[in-house]
């Protein structure tokens, strides 16, 4: 979603920015991407 091949990629890179609220990015990030595959 931010151009990161994976969402490990993602949450290595920012994870000090979220320390409180990781497992809510992690969450969030895995159902955006969830939808993004849905789409036509």
């Amino acid at each position: 979603m931010l151009g990161h091949a994976s969402k490990a990629m993602t949450l290595d890179t920012y994870a000090d920015l979220f320390d409180d609220d990781l497992d809510a990015v992690a969450i969030s990030l895995d159902t955006a991407k969830t939808r993004s595959d849905a789409l036509p």
